[in-house]
């Protein structure tokens, strides 16, 4: 049969056979790429909404704004809150539509009055609570929640607030956790472990001892360090450091040393000298065991 064809039709025939293979690889080369691209696409974009204020679409949505809006969201700190009403995100998942589920622990007081709980069992109350909010533009969500547990009406219309409001909100919250902080600071002051402290870093262990090394004991009113004696005649404790004001060696000279806390057994010390601070400080690390038993022991002999 193909000697009857002829070798110009075996050879067009050849040329038909690459070709249709040649376009089958191609096909399947971009159905291929569009499916990686597509996974890709589907893992990267995950839609979640943008933390900050939301209210109501409307002539009053700005006033609104500025009174913090109709409720809060900030997925990066796992919370959404709105007027006497928190909730604890403890999952976030994705549905099939797009839209977002958030599986909350909240507290409500208004409902947990009217569930009939009062004063402190009204505050303590927690609920189990899920919020859907899903995406129709670049600032507006619809959002749905339950209410003890159940959905009681239809999803609703959020807008993200304006950037004035949202800086408002901001700022405000900064100088509340600030307060927040001052105030536990004053309410449990951090203080220094008593005993030995040294330079860290290589030959640490080596170097605590060695005679000179800083001595802090805010029990016992008192901080040495080479030469310097100081007694602490007081204390003040700021939100990041303690201030202790000194009187070191004899004629006593006044003097301020200030603490601060790096972790667990690192602190940062800045002396002031004749009234003066020169530098930025040093860290100082607690020393280990054997260091303290020795101090321990030579404070004994000596009294």
């Amino acid at each position: 049969m193909s000697d009857r064809l002829g070798p110009d039709a075996r050879s067009t025939s050849g040329w038909r056979v690459a070709y249709a293979v040649l376009a089958l690889a191609c096909v399947a080369g971009q159905i291929t790429e569009a499916s990686a691209q597509g996974k890709t696409k589907s893992t990267v974009e995950k839609w979640r909404p943008a933390d900050g204020l939301y209210a109501s679409p409307g002539k009053d949505f700005e006033a609104q704004c500025l009174e913090y809006g109709d409720f809060i969201i900030e997925l990066s700190r796992n919370s959404v809150g709105g007027n006497e009403w928190n909730c604890k995100v403890r999952a976030v998942s994705d549905m099939v539509d797009g839209t977002v589920k958030l599986d909350m622990s909240c507290d409500d007081y208004n409902l947990a009055e009217t569930l009939g709980s009062r004063g402190r069992n009204a505050e303590d109350r927690k609920f189990q609570e899920t919020m859907l909010v899903g995406r129709i533009d670049g600032k507006t969500i619809s959002v749905r929640k339950t209410l003890n547990g159940k959905f009681k009406g239809p999803a609703w219309r959020a807008d993200y607030c304006p950037p004035e409001a949202q800086r408002l909100y901001a700022d405000n919250k900064a100088q509340e956790e600030r307060k927040a902080a001052e105030q536990s600071a004053m309410q449990h002051p951090w203080r220094p472990k008593p005993g030995v402290y040294a330079t860290p870093g290589n030959d640490f262990s080596e170097r605590c001892l060695q005679p000179g090394n800083t001595i802090i004991d805010l029990d016992q009113r008192s901080i040495a360090g080479g030469t310097d004696k100081c007694g602490v005649t007081s204390i003040r404790d700021n939100p990041d450091n303690i201030q202790v004001f000194v009187a070191c060696n004899s004629p006593p000279s006044p003097e301020t040393v200030i603490l601060k806390r790096i972790d667990d057994k690192t602190l940062l010390l800045r002396k002031s000298s004749n009234k003066e601070f020169k530098d930025d400080g040093a860290p100082l690390a607690y020393c280990p065991e054997a260091a303290q038993r020795i101090h321990d022991a030579a404070s004994k002999q000596g009294k």
